[in-house]
């Protein structure tokens, strides 16, 4: 019997689908034993081959049949066919015995049946076999109603006893109906109990995983947190130790530029040969302290920019065409003594005014065009361009040095590389101004492309978004000479480096201010401003005894001093450091070594135009007015 249950389940990996072919093997099985049984028996009682051939010859072995089905895979033959047979035996004996056969009940448990061996998602398959019944039903109503077909004649002893043999099948058949249901019911119990044990198991696994999660959580954000504040303190350290250095270093390198235009000056009044010798020796001197400053400027301004502090673009409306003949005859005129030429080519189509962060275009073509004269030998041409494709603008420098080969290209845009050691023997550099280029021109919106051919020279690219200013404003030419200042100006400098107090007193004098008093700490200046009332006072920041934010706070505080405007000269190079001090109410700001335009500038503004604290600027830039609570 068990061989015979499981006929096709062998092959059945799913439960659900294994209990749906047992149903089918048990219902069949049942019926053809049943049909057997129960056609002899009333071929017996009524002695009638209509009963006995089809029970025996056709109906048991049709419903052993589905069974083989089964053991062949025809799983869905095997469901419909179960059905279909008992379709034909509820027509055939309810026609030919009539109403006493009680087919209705088989009809039930067809209907229960067909629940079973279907799964919830076979919709159409389930209601077409439980509405088969019902259709046999009205088909049986219509041939009674009609007499299409001529009933057996029974005796009324013989109805009973047929009636009282059929009872048990039908009850025996319901009853086979709802075990298979309490089956069906108990394996789901099993499962549910079985998947409810699986997941009370997983639910105090996920719980003792959530609580190790929170455990490495707050594991993880303590170690974010110190690793957090180490890396906060190593850039605070490192961001004090490059200010600290830079003001160490422009220290010297100002008193060295200061010195040696001082010594140039002076020297310009000798004509003789050793004079013009000597001069051309601290021309030399002055040059090669400001090339060394303009290294520490690059170290600061790559520093800035990998913190990510880099400065907010300042767009201005002014004449790219002009700008650009201004610059390259800058470079023109230092070209010049290598007997290099430097070409600039503008299309005629570019717009005249544009809008574009000058300061930070400036910093990209200087670094490029001075890349390219140190890698240009004599008499060679650089060639700078200039043309626009719609909303893009290019500016290209091309020149005729010695190339650089694929391998080196990706690295000379790195900082502190300058291609092949040979290159660096030859020309020099710091390997900061390509990467700074780079760097300025994605901030800008666009990009830096590097081409080359060993041998024949480099192209460096420029790609910008191009914004047209409708705005007019021309470039001031720069004075061949400054004009002086008011000659009666008091200006009180205070610093504690008297070589510093040389180089201020003699870049005043070319300005035409003689009246210069010095103090060599903050508390001596404060003294001092009070019997000189000077018109401006310029102050170091780091000076002995009273440094230089004490010292201008207290000459805001006092009532007879506040009215006189204040300008920091330090050493201090950060962008942040200088804003720091204008926002607390400063005048200006001028970095060391003092350019004599810049600080011609400057006063000119705080001497000529007002003296009621104009905020002038950091270096000659527009700075924001202070906020009036500080």
């Amino acid at each position: 019997m068990q061989q015979i249950y499981r006929t096709g389940i062998l092959q059945i990996s799913g439960k659900e689908e294994a209990r749906r072919i047992k149903v089918v093997n048990v219902v069949c099985f049942a019926s053809g034993i049943l049909v057997a049984i129960y056609g002899v028996a009333f071929y017996l009682l009524l002695h009638s081959l209509l009963i006995l051939v089809p029970a025996v010859f056709f109906f048991c072995p049709a419903f052993f049949g589905m069974i083989f089905l089964n053991a062949r895979r025809r799983y869905n033959a095997s469901r419909i066919g179960m059905h279909v047979l008992y379709i034909l035996i509820i027509l055939y004996y309810g026609s030919i015995l009539g109403r006493v056969t009680e087919v209705q009940l088989l009809a039930v448990f067809m209907m229960s049946v067909a629940l079973l061996i279907w799964r919830p998602q076979e919709k159409a398959q389930r209601i077409i076999c439980a509405s088969m019944p019902i259709i046999c039903l009205i088909v049986l109503e219509f041939i009674y109603y009609f007499d299409l077909v001529e009933p057996l004649p029974l005796s009324q002893t013989t109805q009973n006893i047929y009636r009282w043999m059929v009872m048990p099948v039908v009850l025996y058949l319901n009853y086979l109906a709802i075990s298979l249901y309490q089956d069906n019911i108990m394996d789901l119990l099993r499962a549910l109990r079985s998947r409810n044990t699986s997941l009370s198991g997983s639910r105090r696994e996920i719980e003792r995983q959530r609580r190790e999660l929170e455990k490495y959580n707050k594991e993880l954000e303590q170690i974010v947190r110190e690793r957090t504040f180490a890396l906060v303190k190593a850039n605070t350290a490192k961001t004090q130790f490059i200010g600290e250095l830079s003001h160490e270093i422009r220290t010297p390198l100002n008193t060295l530029a200061g010195l040696s235009e001082l010594l140039s000056d002076e020297l310009s009044r000798l004509n003789t040969a050793t004079g013009a010798e000597a001069r051309q020796m601290a021309r030399n001197m002055n040059a090669l302290s400001r090339n060394i400053m303009e290294i520490v400027n690059s170290v600061l301004e790559l520093s800035k920019i990998e913190a990510g502090a880099t400065e907010e673009l300042r767009p201005e409306p002014f004449s790219l065409k002009e700008w650009l003949r201004h610059t390259v005859g800058i470079y023109q005129s230092i070209a010049s003594k290598e007997s290099i030429f430097i070409h600039l080519e503008i299309d005629s189509r570019f717009p005249e005014m544009v809008l574009c962060d000058k300061m930070a275009l400036g910093q990209v073509v200087n670094n490029l065009l001075s890349a390219s004269l140190k890698s240009t030998p004599s008499g060679k041409n650089v060639r700078v361009r200039c043309f626009h494709k719609q909303t893009t603008m290019f500016l290209q420098v091309c020149d005729e040095g010695k190339g650089i080969t694929d391998g080196q290209i990706d690295a000379i845009l790195e900082p502190f590389q300058q291609g092949d050691r040979e290159m660096y023997r030859q020309f020099g550099g710091s390997g900061l101004g390509l990467a700074i280029a780079k760097r300025k021109a994605e901030a800008m919106g666009g990009n830096l492309q590097v081409s080359s051919m060993p041998g024949e020279g480099s192209n460096f690219l420029i790609t910008l978004p191009l914004l047209v200013s409708e705005e007019v404003k021309e470039i001031p030419a720069a004075p061949a000479e400054l004009p002086g200042l008011p000659a009666d100006s008091r200006i009180l400098v205070m610093d504690d480096n008297d070589i510093d107090h040389t180089i201020m007193k003699h870049f005043l004098a070319r300005l035409g201010i003689t009246q210069v008093w010095f103090a060599h700490d903050g508390a001596e200046g404060v003294e001092m401003a009070r019997k000189l009332k000077p018109d401006v006072v310029l102050m170091d920041l780091h000076m002995p005894v009273m440094n230089g934010h004490d010292t201008f706070l207290y000459l805001r505080k006092d009532p007879e001093l506040q009215h006189i405007p204040v300008v920091a000269v330090s050493s201090d190079a950060f962008r942040e450091q200088e804003l720091e001090f204008i926002r607390l109410g400063m005048d200006g700001y001028l970095r060391k070594p003092v350019e004599p335009q810049v600080l011609h500038g400057v006063l000119e503004k705080l001497l000529r135009f007002d003296t009621r604290h104009p905020r002038t600027a950091v270096n000659g830039q527009k700075v924001e007015q202070p906020d009036p609570a500080l």
